[in-house]
């Protein structure tokens, strides 16, 4: 058995390489054990991929566009076999990022298999040969998996994950999208750019369904405008065929399809990792963890997809710096009161903290919003749809929340996200000067709105 680890890292993804950074750069020894890719889901099948993929999609939009901007461009069609090449290509120099980083600060990468062998113990499966590490803490971060539900089980191959799609040569005529959350939206957008039929499936009421019910309709207007059938309150009740897909919804209605994708949430990896063996009961559900990250059992903490909650890799990010800050003796505790959430559909939809009828239910609050099509700097761009809008407290004028759809929402949240975490009320943005001509300045525009003060929208009724 080689010297003992400081701390040992379960898994290499968004939690995993960025606890393992934050602890060698405490001074640990520390070794990672991934038993397929660095970087995890969100490098390797989600993230990074969906958004290098949109990226050419964007293109393509904007190319069909060129008109409107006085150019002139024949013969607009999308490459897919190209599109996925510079996708692999964009993740396979990230993947080498993260070895180059873990080279600098000295990390110890195991490539194979790892489960939990007892307190301290990790052993490795390199290739039929078993390796046993030992480390004073461990921090399990084995992420998730798609979930694939019983309906789908021994069906067609026409059912795709949305591992799947990311590795498709052909854009398929038509798709059906089951899940109408955030990787649905999003897949559902991207595809019928490239110019699938797309028809999105979800259950509730509305897609999106936890978020702010104004901007969810606006949304649904804009997919609907480019062409993205939205059924709701529908299930699915029976996936068959052969060439195809035949999908029969609750409602008696049959569906036909070339291709299904499904988007109904993840899995966490909690299996056959040896979770048993260091006294971890998980009855196939994500670990529970306290605010630092420590599992029940001492010495051992979790982080990332495998605890549940909000899946996204930002939170990974810092679920496992914690892990890493508290396994190195560091008194460090996770706060889930501020975080940003992005949608890469077309139009872009991110938000932060209470939709409006959470806020009004919890506070005295406002709502005010904002359209793009009053902004200087989206005009120039030809790329006006979309408002932003924000949730404020009455008494304090503290911003509830945030809610963009438009242009470059998912960078715009940021400014929100920065106001909220620090106490900055609407005042302190409106003080801000704002340079023009800007996106930010919707920001801007609205801050003012709730002050009364907006400039380039209607002053409010006088009595």
């Amino acid at each position: 058995m080689s010297a003992v680890y400081d701390v040992i890292f379960l898994g290499g993804g968004p939690a995993g390489y960025q606890g393992a950074i934050r602890a060698a750069q405490l001074g640990g020894r520390v070794a990672v054990v991934e038993s397929a890719q660095l970087g995890g889901v969100c490098l390797n099948k989600g993230c990074i991929p969906t958004k290098t993929i949109k990226a050419s999609v964007e293109v393509l939009r904007l190319a069909r566009k060129a008109k409107t901007f006085g150019i002139n461009v024949e013969g607009i069609t999308p490459d897919i076999a190209a599109i996925i090449a510079r996708k692999n290509k964009v993740v396979e120099l990230l993947r080498g990022g993260i070895r180059y980083l873990f080279k600098q600060n000295r990390i110890d990468l195991l490539e194979g298999v790892g489960r939990l062998n007892s307190p301290g113990i990790v052993e490795v499966n390199q290739n039929d040969t078993l390796i046993r590490l030992q480390a004073r803490k461990i921090v399990i971060a084995t992420g998730s998996r798609p979930a694939r539900p019983v309906i789908a089980a021994g069906d067609t191959t026409g059912v795709l994950t949305t591992d799947d799609i990311l590795e498709i040569s052909s854009v398929p005529p038509s798709l059906l999208v089951l899940g109408g959350g955030a990787v649905g939206v999003e897949m559902a957008a991207i595809m019928a750019e490239l110019g699938s039929m797309v028809t999105l499936i979800e259950m509730e009421k509305t897609i999106l369904p936890r978020e702010d019910a104004q901007m969810v309709e606006y949304l649904q207007t804009m997919l609907k405008r480019r062409k993205v059938k939205i059924l709701t309150g529908v299930k699915v009740l029976n996936i068959e065929g052969d060439s195809g897909v035949r999908v029969t919804l609750d409602n008696g209605k049959t569906l036909e399809n070339d291709k299904m994708l499904l988007a109904v949430g993840r899995v966490a990896n909690v299996k056959d990792i040896g979770l048993e063996s260091v006294g971890i009961k998980h009855n196939g559900r994500p670990l529970k963890v306290d605010q630092c990250m420590r599992t029940s059992v001492p010495g051992i903490y979790a982080a990332g997809d495998i605890i549940g909650g909000m899946l996204l890799a930002h939170v990974a990010f810092a679920e496992g710096i914690v892990a890493a800050e508290n396994a190195m003796g560091i008194s460090s505790a996770m706060d889930y009161r501020v975080i940003p959430r992005c949608i890469f559909s077309s139009p872009e939809y991110a938000a932060v903290g209470l939709s409006e009828e959470e806020a009004r239910e919890q506070h005295t609050a406002t709502a005010v919003s904002f359209p793009f099509k009053s902004l200087g700097m989206a005009q120039a761009m030809g790329d006006w749809e979309g408002m932003i809008k924000l949730v404020v407290d009455i008494k304090t004028e503290q911003v509830l929340g945030g809610h963009i759809i438009g242009p470059h929402a998912s960078d715009l949240i940021a400014e929100i996200s920065l106001a909220m975490r620090n106490n900055i009320g609407v005042k302190g943005i409106t003080e801000t000067i704002h340079a023009h001509p800007t996106l930010p300045e919707a920001v801007l525009e609205v801050a003012q709105g709730v002050l009364g003060r907006a400039i380039h929208m209607s002053p409010p009724e006088r009595g």
